[in-house]
């Protein structure tokens, strides 16, 4: 339990079902002081208040759990390190695949509980014994993106209450049920970067020890400009450039061995395939090369493309046209109508 609406409806509406209802809240990073402590938009100590508020109203036990050092561990060091690499990370895949699932469930068997259930909006459908990971009723909550990771083991100890109904009617059951979170906004920031400032976060933990500072560099050669850290780009980036050019201009690429920064105009930005690793298999194992719906950020459309896996959890995916500012260190999620098939994380586009 976050502390925020979605997560409290959904622990009423288990309650209400007859489940015997045990609220976690998950204490991720220190909040109290030096960099680490950023608070951002969920997970705070008044977070964990609200939540606590919602279990007494409903009548069901409630916990503050630690678990900091292995959000460090797997969420907050691959973040650095990611950046280090000239990526973009998409610590929120990380935190659901180590935090909200795996270390919840053996938490949930500490407990002596079945299933582990989240505010999340997707969709977990049971068929011939396997269990199939599918995108919500909503299109516009839809978080299946966020959720490639899971494995049938995972699938099979899941819950997911708010599957079929919207963000409307999710708020409407709160004020429903009078519940203290009824009107509380949307967390949208990393919940331990202040103010969205990844940058100045990486600055303080995690900056390279021999400095980041570089060249900007034209595509076509030339030295436009220079930088103070090549961790502050991200391909596809046009703001904060800090350079003058007759056209506009765009990140189209990150050297962190030479710490150069790339740009080009939009058509430089184009890519027909990727590489991708460490994919994961919601029925377990890789396919056979396939067909499919690829997805390449959480807000973007769907697009054709043929995925063929390769040795060590590697995968080449061809798009059957170009796609603009493909980004090392996203995730690339694999969709079959409504069923989400598997993911796995951008290496590199050409």
């Amino acid at each position: 339990m976050s502390g925020g609406i979605d997560s409290s409806v959904m622990a009423a509406l288990l309650h209400q079902a007859g489940y015997e209802v045990v609220g976690v809240s998950m204490q991720l990073f220190d909040k109290s002081g030096g960099p680490e402590a950023a608070a951002g938009k969920c997970c705070t100590l008044d977070d964990f208040q609200d939540a606590r508020r919602v279990a007494s109203q409903i009548g069901f036990p409630h916990y503050v759990m630690n678990y900091e050092a292995r959000f460090k561990a797997t969420v907050i060091t691959p973040f650095i390190e990611s950046y280090l690499n000239g990526e973009t990370p998409s610590p929120c895949i990380l935190c659901n695949k180590y935090l909200k699932f795996n270390s919840l469930i053996e938490t949930a068997e500490e407990l002596g509980s079945r299933f582990v259930a989240t505010g999340h909006y997707a969709k977990i459908w049971l068929e011939d014994g396997a269990y199939h990971l599918l995108k919500a009723d909503d299109p516009a909550k839809d978080q299946s993106y966020f959720l490639f990771s899971h494995t049938q083991e995972t699938l099979a100890r899941t819950l997911f209450p708010l599957e079929s109904i919207t963000k409307a009617q999710v708020r409407g059951l709160a004020r429903l049920l009078k519940l203290p979170v009824a009107e509380k906004p949307e967390s949208q920031e990393i919940c331990f970067v202040s103010q969205g400032r990844y940058d100045k976060f990486i600055d303080a933990v995690g900056s390279a020890p021999w400095g980041g500072a570089g060249s900007i560099r034209h595509v076509h050669g030339a030295i436009l400009g220079q930088h103070e850290g090549y961790w502050r780009f991200t391909i596809g980036q046009r703001k904060g450039l800090g350079i003058a050019h007759s056209s506009p201009l765009y990140v189209t690429g990150i050297d962190p061995l030479t710490h150069t920064v790339w740009v080009g105009e939009d058509e430089h930005l184009y890519r027909s395939r990727l590489e991708a690793r460490e994919a994961t298999w919601c029925q377990g194992k890789p396919p056979a090369s396939f067909q499919c719906l690829a997805k390449l950020r959480s807000r973007s459309q769907e697009v054709p493309a043929w995925v063929e896996p390769l040795k060590d959890g590697q995968v080449q995916v061809v798009f059957e046209s170009p796609q603009r500012a493909i980004t090392p260190g996203q995730a690339v999620v694999f969709y079959r109508g409504l069923e989400i098939l598997g993911g796995a994380w951008v290496h590199q586009s050409s």
